[in-house]
């Protein structure tokens, strides 16, 4: 239920996920290792939230999609510290998932939520189109100080793709974000974005903890979800952050 009649409701999935943010790198892989024993953990929290945030927009009043911004009101200087801007053909070494990037900072229940600090970022950090023939619409999280592994990448994920799976959210995601292309009931890739980091510490042993981690809930998701055929594929995928030329590297697919 909502914490109050303002706000939108918080799930444990999403109280999971901000627990898990602030867990050091050891700590983060005691607990991917704790829920890869137990996965009907995770799975039930996320279940229950898809179901929790699709019962409250039945009744709730959503806001209307903000208007699409005319290029000449943009904000240059903001437009330049967005990696993921508008237009931005993002390209995959070696593998053929390479997307455009159709805008920043995407967060499904941004007006309903408490205000956040500046810099914080609660949704996705980019949403965008697979350049494949399948074209395949992609919600993206990417590594930052606050998010410093793949696993609270994907929880952060997970949590905000229950936020906008209802039909109305995806309507208004659809209208405000991705260019009127959604399906009614689209089908979505998730990225995980991390960065390239090559020395040997416990995010070397996370990743594929994490992998195994997306493997058990991708599973779950299509024998249990209402909407089973919502996550196509989740990727993560590897970026220099101090120089990003648009290019990144294949990591893992499930």
């Amino acid at each position: 239920m909502p914490d109050s009649c303002d706000h939108a409701p918080v799930t444990d999935l999403r109280r999971t996920y901000e627990r898990a943010r602030n867990l050091t790198l050891p700590e983060q892989v005691e607990e991917c290792v704790d829920l890869l024993g137990h996965p009907e953990i995770l799975v039930t929290e996320l279940l229950d939230a898809f179901c929790c945030i699709d019962d409250w927009v039945d009744t709730a009043t959503l806001p209307p999609p903000d208007e699409i911004e005319e290029f000449g009101v943009v904000d240059l200087d903001d437009l330049a510290n967005e990696i993921f801007y508008s237009t931005r053909e993002i390209a995959v070494l070696k593998e053929p998932c390479g997307f455009t990037s159709f805008s920043s900072d995407v967060d499904p229940l941004r007006e309903l939520r408490p205000a956040k600090k500046k810099g914080e970022r609660d949704g996705f950090d980019f949403v965008g189109l697979t350049c494949d023939p399948s074209r395949t619409p992609v919600l993206g999280v990417v590594q930052s100080d606050r998010d410093t592994s793949a696993y609270p990448l994907l929880l952060r994920g997970l949590a905000s793709l229950s936020e906008m799976a209802p039909a109305a959210q995806i309507e208004r995601m659809n209208r405000q974000f991705f260019m009127g292309v959604l399906a009614p009931e689209p089908q979505f890739d998730l990225n995980l974005v991390v960065w390239d980091n090559w020395e040997r510490n416990d995010r070397a042993s996370l990743d594929p903890l994490t992998r195994d981690l997306a493997e058990q809930v991708k599973a779950a998701i299509v024998e249990r979800w209402r909407h089973p055929g919502i996550l196509r594929d989740i990727v993560c995928l590897r970026m220099n952050p101090k120089r990003f030329d648009g290019r990144m590297r294949f990591d893992w697919r499930v």
